[in-house]
């Protein structure tokens, strides 16, 4: 398989897979216990977010099949409509490639950076959470 015929089924497979990570997150977002009945405030969801592994999985998968998938589609549009000439090519891909590590290592960051993130679970459900007004 040839890497053009690659990408185009990895474009069509990103896109079924940021079908699903959208549906989760909506539903862990927006329908879960903590949404319902205490509302949505910065401290619930991320007492929520970082007491279990899995959210945080699930999002920064989220954060890199959404680049790849938008990035890629991007390039795709610039080749597809020749708005650069072919020995620019690489030039794009090389530069859409580093805009998404840019990016995707910001995200990865966002996740370090928070204070909650290295924390063991038990100390996380501490976390206090103001009534809703």
């Amino acid at each position: 398989m040839n890497a053009r015929a690659f990408n185009w089924y990895l474009q069509r497979i990103t896109g079924a897979a940021l079908l699903v990570l959208l549906i989760m997150h909506f539903w862990v977002e927006h329908y879960s216990v903590e949404a319902r009945t205490q509302g949505i405030t910065y401290e619930v969801v991320q007492a929520r977010f970082f007491r279990n592994p899995w959210f945080v999985a699930v999002d920064l998968s989220f954060l890199f099949i959404a680049l790849y998938h938008g990035l890629n589609g991007v390039r795709n549009i610039i080749l597809d409509f020749s708005w650069v000439r072919r020995t620019a090519r690489p030039f794009v891909t090389g530069g859409l490639v580093g805009f998404g590590l840019l990016v995707a290592w910001w995200g990865v960051t966002a996740f370090i950076g928070n204070d909650q993130f290295f924390q063991p679970p038990a100390t996380l459900g501490e976390t206090t959470v103001a009534p809703a007004r």
